[in-house]
């Protein structure tokens, strides 16, 4: 097959859990199919990783979208939300020059598959004509929206997301009416895509692991020490670490004195990287090019997330490093995890803290957890596996069309 895919943000480098499904996703596929690439760039990181798809795409192009243009670029995007029925995340993603070069591209391409990455980019279905569409959903994006704002106390921002709620709601049904076929993530995503848009063909297609990568590292272990690995730049993960500082780390430097919390991810927001880093016991790494080292020297991989959707790539890359995982429900959702088998969960700051100290004092439980969890992803998470259900998604969508 001829597939054309159109990502908001390119699929490398490989720096978020979006960036890792999309690549890999796409790196699979590209090993039976055509793969061309259409993305929008927002970081010069971007631009420079976006040759990096050449590697596996027959043709990569791509259009500059930088959303960090201040107030007066929110102000505009905010205006023009408000005289349309897609919401603010849509309306930010929509430009007249990326709705002219996918026409072009899909009027001469005669391709068999347009794949849409996230539903940010959902407006483009009106573009795809008699081609099949295949939305892909990292997150059931309106319940991601609702947690955040059932957590947010401020009143006017409060009211706000209520309103942008709404309007993501039914921009996300008719989306997914609208497409040919809908991936979600894990079954959980699934049910709640097909609650949400009853007409929708919603397929499960989890999230994945390269276990030959992330394997743990012969590095030395800090006694008492956490990590944590994600970027402050998204709420979820600023939302989890403020948490996490104020509420369950004090507990566990009332019985380890010496406990530290080591966060990895990349932080463009610093005034909410300097309100972590201030905790004592937490040292911020920023963006590294490979966490094996850090994650492996870590005790404990903490998870402690209150808001989000999907599932997390995070917990599949700590499960695959064997290491030993404490994690909020939440945090794990979507996962064919068991308490006890494969990680510990605590969704109260005190249960939190007590998993962490039960692991600090017994190594073979860690060990035990560990083993465990790998011996999961390689049977479950492997990207090659996940790649067959993607697969068949391709064929199913096309199949329709065709008996049209």
């Amino acid at each position: 097959m001829k597939i054309l895919a159109l990502t908001s943000k390119s699929p490398y480098p490989l720096v978020e859990g979006r960036a890792l499904r999309t690549f890999n996703l796409l790196k699979q596929a590209a090993r039976h199919h055509e793969i061309h690439l259409l993305s929008f760039v927002q970081t010069p990181e971007e631009v420079q990783g976006i040759e990096k798809m050449r590697d596996i795409c027959a043709s990569v192009a791509f259009e500059p979208l930088y959303l960090d243009g201040g107030k007066a670029s929110l102000l505009r995007d905010a205006t023009l939300e408000l005289a349309s029925t897609a919401p603010l995340m849509a309306v930010k993603y929509s430009t007249s020059t990326m709705r002219r070069r996918l026409r072009a591209s899909l009027r001469g391409g005669h391709f068999d598959v347009l794949h849409l990455d996230m539903l940010h980019l959902a407006q483009y279905l009106a573009e795809a004509g008699g081609v099949p569409a295949v939305l892909v959903d990292h997150n059931v994006e309106s319940v991601l929206l609702e947690r955040r704002a059932q957590n947010e106390r401020r009143l006017l921002a409060h009211a706000y997301l209520r309103y942008q709620v709404a309007k993501l709601r039914r921009f996300e049904a008719r989306s997914c009416e609208r497409a040919d076929a809908v991936v979600a993530v894990s079954e959980h995503d699934a049910a709640q895509l097909r609650a949400l848009a009853p007409q929708a063909t919603v397929r499960s297609v989890p999230n994945g692991v390269d276990t030959d990568f992330f394997c743990a590292r012969d590095v030395p272990r800090l006694a008492g020490s956490m990590v944590f690995v994600g970027g402050l730049g998204w709420f979820p993960n600023l939302d989890a670490m403020r948490y996490f500082c104020e509420s369950v780390l004090p507990l566990v430097m009332q019985e380890c004195p010496a406990a530290s919390l080591t966060v990895v991810g990349k932080n463009p927001d610093e005034r909410a990287a300097k309100s972590i880093a201030a905790y004592p016991r937490v040292r911020l790494t920023g963006m590294i090019d490979d966490i094996r080292d850090t994650v492996s020297a870590a005790e404990v991989f903490v998870v402690p997330l209150r808001i989000g959707g999907g599932t997390r790539l995070k917990i599949l890359d700590a499960l695959s490093m064997g290491k030993a995982i404490v994690t909020t429900s939440l945090g794990c959702e979507g996962l064919d995890v068991i308490h006890g088998e494969h990680l510990l969960i605590a969704d109260e700051p005190q249960t939190f803290a007590r998993e962490i100290l039960r692991l600090f004092a017994n190594p073979s439980l860690a060990a035990d957890l560990g083993r465990r969890g790998r011996e999961l992803v390689r049977k479950r998470y492997e990207w090659a596996v996940i790649a067959e259900a993607m697969e068949e998604v391709y064929a199913s969508c096309r199949r329709r069309r065709v008996d049209r």
